[in-house]
């Protein structure tokens, strides 16, 4: 409790919380991901999730190729049940529990490296993903990715402090259960501590019975509630596995090139950036190494976690190392005092000193774009756009009015479609599964994922238009 009253941990973590409000737009981007979280939340409130896979799994497979898993994992969707009971499909309103999950995440991070770091590198350390502009854009997103973050830190906070005892097994295991309950690769956490258990009790053998039963126990809770939660909620992971098809030899090399430069793009994405990245790169390396026995557990995890984004076939952007970058950056930081204590101490001051103002301008840098974003934010009254526009509701709106609800919708959004129709929906790109559909919806802005509207005139299905605004046209598809 005492850290808790750090003040200038406070002052970081509120800034952050108010430019993260600020920043939370009325609307969202057009990826429908976060659809399929708000219609599981839905089923747990009216009882139908076996229905909700049932349905899904119409929309996931008859699509022209794979958009996501039937089901993804029950945690998040559960975090955002009362938020749906209270508000239903608030854009708005949805998000707020990513900020709380966010300022939970920089006190752990906090936590993890009060004693690791000096004071002052901690509260900077903290300071850069408070502000990052990446990470407060984010904030504006309904998806699983920040409270994934937080029960990440909160797990290694746990396993790095290597305490033992009855509850303290018990708290880590349910703590490991909940990061993969909202993430599937949560479960790279579990490895990870049980690889670093492992070694542990290879390399203390007076201490071999307390940790084996500290494993066993954390394995259990884990397990308990794996069992629990797989008899109340319907499976539709597995369909991961599909995914995983979709894994070649190209894609795997590719990986490796674009997940060593995606973390640059933690700082920005100019080319001047590329540079001081290599610079970081060195020191990352020195001080993982310097680090390599105090550690052990963080760079277990760092270097299975980042195995497993190499094996994802599916890109998803700077969000799927989330997890990896603080550790980057915490190592980074080791990296830079490890090199600097080699030098002569009459250099010690300014040596010290240097870091400490790099990254304070960072960090200066990364208020004012976050800042400045969040300002423009309020400015435009949190603008509505993507599905939540005008445009859409007018769409969804005909559907629900003039279509029967057992109608089927072909949409390149078709998740988003679901939640705000109830109409069967999936997503094709080619002529000859249209004929599966009783509706067409096509976007005129939009770039993939669909026939091109004047490209649609090719497939010679005597389609009839019914409907038609600025950015999209309805026809009625021939049975």
């Amino acid at each position: 409790m005492r850290t808790l009253r750090e003040p200038f941990l406070l002052i970081i973590v509120l800034l952050s919380f108010v430019i993260g409000t600020s920043t939370l737009t009325r609307g969202h981007e057009w990826g429908d991901d976060w659809a399929s979280y708000v219609m599981q939340s839905q089923s747990i409130l009216n009882g139908k999730t076996d229905e909700f896979v049932e349905r899904n799994t119409f929309t996931i497979f008859e699509s022209s190729f794979q958009i996501g898993p039937v089901a993804y994992p029950w945690g998040y969707p559960l975090i955002l049940t009362p938020v749906v009971a209270l508000k239903g499909v608030h854009a708005l309103t949805l998000k707020l529990p990513g900020l709380f999950f966010f300022a939970g995440f920089l006190i752990c991070l906090y936590l993890l490296t009060k004693d690791r770091l000096t004071r002052t590198e901690s509260l900077l350390l903290v300071a850069l993903f408070a502000f990052n502009p990446t990470l407060t854009k984010f904030l504006d997103h309904i998806l699983s990715d920040i409270p994934f973050l937080f029960f990440i830190f909160l797990g290694l906070l746990l396993i790095a402090r290597l305490k033992t005892g009855t509850w303290n097994s018990i708290v880590l295991g349910v703590v490991i259960f909940f990061t993969f309950f909202i993430r599937t690769t949560g479960i790279i956490l579990l490895a990870s501590f049980l690889a670093h258990q492992a070694l542990i009790f290879y390399r203390q053998a007076p201490a071999r019975k307390a940790i084996l039963n500290h494993s066993v126990l954390t394995l259990f809770s884990f397990s308990l509630l794996l069992v629990i939660t797989a008899l109340v909620f319907p499976d539709g992971q597995g369909s991961y596995l599909e995914q995983l098809k979709g894994l070649t030899p190209d894609i795997f090399k590719s990986n490796i090139f674009i997940y060593f430069y995606l973390f640059m793009f933690f700082f920005g994405t100019s080319p001047a950036w590329t540079y001081l990245y290599y610079v970081l790169v060195v020191f990352f390396l020195i001080g993982a190494w310097t680090q390599r026995n105090a550690d052990q557990s963080l760079i277990i995890f760092f270097g299975l976690y980042f195995s497993a984004m190499l094996f994802w076939p599916d890109w998803q952007g700077i969000r799927f190392i989330f997890p990896l970058l603080p550790l980057f950056v915490y190592f980074v930081f080791q990296g830079i005092s490890a090199v600097t204590n080699k030098l002569p101490k009459a250099y010690h001051p300014i040596s010290k000193g240097m870091p400490y103002a790099f990254w304070l301008v960072i960090i200066g840098m990364f208020l004012f774009s976050s800042g400045t974003r969040a300002y423009s934010n309020l400015k435009s009254n949190r603008q509505i756009n993507g599905p939540f526009d005008p445009f859409s509701s007018d769409v969804y709106n005909f559907i629900r009015a003039e279509t029967p609800p057992d109608s089927v919708i072909v949409f390149y959004k078709p998740r988003a479609m679901r939640l705000f129709t109830d109409r069967d929906t999936f997503m094709s790109t080619e002529c000859e599964p249209l004929t599966l559909g009783d509706y067409l919806v096509l976007s005129y802005k939009a770039e993939n994922s669909q026939i091109p509207p004047a490209e649609i005139d090719k497939c010679k299905l005597g389609i009839q238009k019914v409907f038609e605004n600025r950015r999209f046209i309805v026809y009625t598809l021939p049975q």
